[in-house]
């Protein structure tokens, strides 16, 4: 009985209905978006380590997230390798620098890879090819849509002229964008001759690599050495720093509207039909039936808020996305899940106030005027 006296309770007013609905839609889609952004911001900040093909990364002592403040000679180069009996050592060099063509104007990683083995280059493309001479670059497919640039044309970075023969992907976020050229043309457009950024490091299969680590930073003081995974690690540390606390608060803003509006409208409902639930506890209805009644009629509000809200997630970061590509928001399974359980929680939240109210009705109130 109490479920579909709930159902008939929240129809009885159908806008009123429409509107909590989507009050709660809304917060949920605040948090599932805050959510899908942070896992898109770590995303987008570690895909490039993500896609080294790498064992072993090798920086200049003291860096910890990117690889732009360090600086080591290359001539550690072959040394390096035989102290770790590297299968492949390789280096790359990177630079911050705001890129500039027409009226677009943002952050940007120049990366200077080894063109003959691919090390550190783009690891996605999505048009064209790699780079295969020194005035070549391939940049990033958003970055190349937003400037008007398209394969063939020529650009002008740090006042040296390239071809653009590629476009990337997944090599953009909102902190810079990666565009990538040979190593060669990177020393005279950086102008680092002889340093190295980074080395690359790949071991022969089941090599120890704690033991290799520890032979390194005792050969070489001046160095650290660090799995792709513990740099990706660091890099989200420190961003996370940074950005956690405010995104944590909107979550936590997020909740409290959606508590309001779903408590808002169970309470409302109550006051408005206050003579209806009088005339249930005269003909015998518990204070416990009451409750559950009110706690069902919030679980409706949470199950369609959260349905609505999943399908207003999908299509407003598709928008976001389209729009500001340099934002990336991925909505994983669990944040969903994490959602619904939080509604879940909001409904419970909600319905204490209303429950609080409706075990003060009168049943004498049926017989007044």
């Amino acid at each position: 009985m109490t479920v579909p006296l709930a159902r008939h309770n929240l129809l009885h007013d159908r806008s009123k209905l429409v509107l909590s609905v989507l009050g709660v839609a809304a917060s949920l889609t605040l948090i599932v978006l805050l959510l899908g952004f942070r896992n898109g911001l770590y995303k987008a900040i570690t895909a490039y380590l993500d896609n080294i093909s790498a064992d072993l990364l090798v920086t200049k002592s003291g860096v910890q997230g990117a690889f732009t403040a360090s600086n080591l000679p290359i001539t550690l180069h072959n040394t390096l390798g035989a102290s770790a009996g590297a299968a492949e050592i390789d280096h790359v060099l990177v630079g911050d620098f705001i890129f500039s063509q027409g009226n677009v104007k943002m952050p940007a990683v120049l990366v200077g890879y080894n063109i003959e083995n691919g090390i550190g280059g783009p690891w996605k493309m999505s048009e064209g090819r790699g780079v295969e001479a020194d005035d070549e670059v391939v940049l990033d497919a958003s970055l190349a849509r937003r400037a008007g640039v398209n394969i063939g044309d020529k650009i002008t970075l740090l006042n040296q002229p390239f071809r653009v023969v590629g476009l990337s992907r997944e090599t953009v976020s909102w902190l810079a964008v990666y565009l990538f050229i040979s190593r060669s043309a990177a020393e005279k457009t950086l102008q680092l001759p002889g340093i190295a950024s980074y080395y690359a490091l790949r071991l022969p299969p089941k090599s120890d690599l704690t033991a290799v680590i520890d032979t390194i930073e005792k050969q070489f003081p001046s160095v650290e050495v660090f799995t792709p995974n513990q740099k990706t690690d660091a890099s989200v540390r420190i961003v996370a720093t940074v950005l956690d606390t405010p995104i944590n608060l909107m979550l936590a803003i997020s909740v409290v509207i959606g508590i309001a509006v779903m408590g808002l409208t169970a309470y409302t409902t109550i006051v408005d039909r206050m003579r209806e639930y009088g005339v249930l506890k005269a003909v015998g209805a518990s204070g416990a039936w009451l409750n559950r009644l009110v706690i069902t009629e919030t679980f409706y509000q949470a199950g369609l808020g959260f349905t609505v809200g999943t399908i207003l997630s999908y299509m407003v970061a598709q928008v976001i996305m389209y729009l500001f590509p340099q934002f990336i928001i991925i909505i994983r399974p669990e944040t969903l899940v994490l959602t619904g359980i939080l509604a879940l929680v909001m409904s419970i939240l909600a319905a204490l106030l209303p429950m609080r109210r409706l075990g003060a009705v009168d049943p004498a109130v049926v017989f007044r005027a």
